[in-house]
């Protein structure tokens, strides 16, 4: 039996007040920030070794470990996305992989997420 406009249109609103009340009091986290997992891990090219690189100053060098290492012409550092970032955007001392080239100038960076960090 078919069921009266009126009658549908009354139930429509009670359903719809009933699921907007509970809506408002439920309490959603906000998401996690995307982080690469297995399925999107990186892969490092051989050689490279993990330290703390310090925010960088002036436009010479690069802290590692405390160790001061040289800036290669062409160094690129990559956030955890895998995306080219300024050295600049580096405000405070990070986990790192890092690369030198043949004359030991840190040619790449790569700022580690929380699952590369606890790799080997």
């Amino acid at each position: 039996m078919p069921v009266p406009a009126i009658l549908a249109s009354m139930l429509n609103s009670i359903v719809g007040s009933a699921v907007n009340a509970a809506m408002e009091n439920t309490v959603y986290a906000p998401p996690l920030p995307p982080e690469l997992g297995v399925v999107g891990a990186r892969a490092f090219p051989e050689g490279t070794k993990k330290g703390e690189m310090e925010p960088l100053q002036g436009m010479m060098e690069v802290v590692i470990g405390g160790k001061a290492f040289a800036r290669a012409p062409g160094l690129q550092i990559r956030n955890q996305q895998n995306l080219i970032v300024m050295p600049a955007t580096i405000q405070g001392t990070v986990p790192v992989r890092y690369q030198l080239d043949s004359s030991g100038a840190v040619l790449r960076v790569w700022l580690l997420t929380r699952t590369e960090i606890a790799a080997p």
